[in-house]
């Protein structure tokens, strides 16, 4: 109990504890005052884990946010401007531009998941039957390292027509119409496996763990700017490190600076001792 009265005062995002009980049942529950005045009872786990952060005010007002679909084409749907409306789910209502001209209101979600793609008229639809009734003759053209050699009678799920290709390399595959013409593939596949191949000639492996990867700075979907923290959420932040590929969980904490912190003391308990006597060896 003593450890239980240590949090009272304390706060976990907008939440001020006021009180540590439990309830009949034994669960461990904290009454806590949000910054927007209003008092609410939560789970003790959940409040020091960052999942619960506010009495209920943080997610309405998140609700409000929005991201700028202005310009953006959504089939025959081009987004104009949120509108003040609000959809059952809190999703911003955007008013759109149909390609038949009419102006009608679609909820962000629709549009964003692909379930709205016109006012209704239809014209997406017939847009993509005619495209598909209407392939684009790719017959001796190039695509990287794949030459179109003729259409199949076969589609795709999204119903792309199906091309028979020879790669440079002298193996045939088939490939749809939308891949070729977006550049996703470039060969049959032996382009990436040579480069593969060269780059971890170039790599220096030691137990299972590549030297050049401890070493790099931040991976390309890192959003926090550094290297083994994360956002969860949750709206809080997990520093985690990997070595001779096992995952070391460091922690989860309230502040970006905290889980930053947790990090760098990982790499000078995981990383740095072996990237050390890695060094020490080359010298050798």
């Amino acid at each position: 109990m003593a450890k239980d009265q240590e949090l009272i005062g304390k706060k976990f995002g907008r939440l001020t504890v006021l009180e540590v009980f439990r309830t009949e049942k034994g669960a461990k529950q904290c009454r806590c005052r949000c910054d927007c005045g209003k008092e609410t009872t939560v789970y003790y786990s959940n409040l020091v884990s960052g999942r619960t952060r506010s009495c209920g005010c943080l997610m309405k007002e998140n609700q409000h946010q929005y991201r700028d679909l202005s310009g953006m084409q959504f089939g025959a749907l081009l987004a104009l401007a949120p509108t003040e409306k609000r959809g059952p789910d809190g999703a911003i209502i955007w008013k759109c531009r149909c390609r038949c001209g009419r102006i009608c209101e679609v909820n962000e979600r629709y549009l964003v998941r692909g379930y709205r793609r016109d006012c209704g008229c239809g014209c997406s639809k017939k847009s993509e039957e005619k495209r598909k009734g209407h392939p684009v003759d790719l017959t001796g053209k190039t695509f990287g390292e794949l030459t179109a050699l003729y259409p199949t009678d076969q589609r795709d799920k999204k119903g792309s027509l199906i091309w028979h290709c020879r790669c440079s390399c002298g193996r045939e595959k088939d490939f749809s119409e939308d891949v070729l013409l977006h550049g996703n593939t470039v060969s049959c596949g032996h382009v990436r496996e040579e480069n593969g191949k060269k780059l971890h000639k170039n790599l220096h492996f030691v137990e299972n763990s590549c030297v050049e990867f401890l070493k790099r700075k931040k991976r390309s979907d890192n959003k926090t700017g550094h290297t083994g923290v994360y956002r969860t959420p949750y709206g809080t932040y997990r520093a985690s490190i990997t070595l001779n590929k096992v995952r070391h969980n460091l922690g989860t904490y309230p502040t970006l600076a905290e889980a930053i912190a947790a990090r760098e003391q990982g790499f000078e308990k995981y990383h740095k001792p072996f990237l050390d006597k890695y060094e020490k060896s080359e010298k050798e």
